[in-house]
């Protein structure tokens, strides 16, 4: 079973860096089919808006308000819950990993209860673009895995210097036996399938973002001009 799952691991990784590396070409070969006649504006203004658009969701939040609040929750909280997990990746673990500690597991709590928002805000809206068939299936899953989580934290605790030394085997290409606990390797594989399947266009959205915003300061000064 333990060869089964480090090979799942390596799978899900090849996947992964298969899919952004794909997304990545894509994006390159639109930027280089631009149009060259239009000119480059300021920068400083285009990061400054893309800042508040991919980290305070500002663009969100002037559409819709209450769908702002519990995306931003959301993803604030699964943060500081993959931040609380780095202690499993890392030897030795920094201090601002132990620093984060608390405030992940809190945040692990919260997480199922601003999933849930998400789910009702966006079951509600009738636009395609929040209630697409994908994106509700990663939150699903979300979900559930943070669930799992909590249901270990709480009750089914794995033994976790068996996690630890299982995860930095896989890290280090040195496998070490599975831990024994049926309910981490199904939270282990549903991470591994969110991990293969999450959408890379989330890894250039600033990018992309930044660039938009340059092309539409650059319009507005064509436009001014003529």
């Amino acid at each position: 079973m333990t060869i089964v799952v480090i090979t799942a691991v390596y799978a899900a990784y090849i996947v992964f860096w298969a899919r952004f590396l794909m997304h990545a070409l894509v994006w390159w070969r639109a930027v280089q089919r631009s149009s060259p006649e239009v000119p480059a504006p300021s920068s400083i203004k285009a990061c400054a808006l893309t800042f508040l658009d991919s980290v305070l969701f500002a663009r969100l939040f002037r559409v819709d308000p209450a769908l702002w609040f519990a995306e931003w929750s959301f993803h604030a909280s699964l943060l500081l819950v993959l931040l609380r997990h780095l202690r499993y990746f890392l030897d030795p673990v920094p201090a601002w990993v132990w620093a984060v500690q608390t405030p992940g597991l809190i945040a692990g709590f919260l997480l199922p209860f601003t999933l849930g928002l998400v789910f009702a805000i966006r079951s509600s809206r009738r636009d395609e673009q929040y209630t697409s068939r994908p994106n509700m299936i990663l939150l699903l899953l979300v979900l559930l895995l943070s669930v799992k989580g909590l249901v270990m934290n709480l009750w089914l605790r794995p033994n976790l210097v068996d996690v630890k030394l299982f995860v930095l085997g896989i890290l280090r290409l040195d496998p070490s036996p599975l831990p024994a606990q049926g309910l981490f390797l199904i939270h282990f594989a549903m991470a591994l399938l969110l991990f293969a399947f999450i959408p890379t266009h989330i890894f250039t959205a600033p990018i992309v973002m930044m660039e938009a915003r340059k092309r539409q300061q650059a319009l507005r000064l064509v436009m001014h001009d003529e």
